[in-house]
């Protein structure tokens, strides 16, 4: 049995995950016109699409590993629900971020916190094996 048919939802999850990061990186690419490589900086609209790709990126490496590593002691449910949570935290970050860096807090909150149920989620297994 593969992982997609053992946790369709978990698998779903991590589709909407990595399809959230490739828009993420589309809005970034679609300002580089106003920015000429490899700069980053100069004008404010492809910073902020920049940050925002780049900060789901640093949020992706940690979260996906945690997701899989919790999934399958908890459920598919679980695993689902926590990538759609994390996903739902990153359009709201995003879309903050573009209108006000300084209001992006709520979305970055919300994928915080189901980085934690992910961390958690994959700790709280191991360590009642190991002990």
């Amino acid at each position: 049995m593969s992982a997609l048919t053992a946790m369709p939802l978990t698998s779903l999850g991590t589709i909407l995950v990595v399809a959230f990061t490739f828009y993420a990186s589309m809005g970034a690419g679609k300002m580089r016109g106003n920015v000429k490589a490899p700069a980053t900086t100069g004008d404010i609209e492809f910073e902020k699409a920049f940050r925002i790709h780049y900060n789901t990126i640093e949020q992706l490496v940690i979260f996906l590993p945690l997701l899989w590593l919790a999934a399958p002691h908890w459920g598919d449910f679980y695993g689902g629900g926590t990538a759609l949570v994390w996903v739902i935290g990153r359009m709201i970050y995003a879309r903050a971020y573009r209108r006000d860096p300084s209001n992006r807090t709520t979305g970055f909150v919300i994928t915080l916190l189901a980085l934690l149920v992910a961390f958690l989620g994959a700790l709280i297994p191991l360590l009642m094996m190991l002990f």
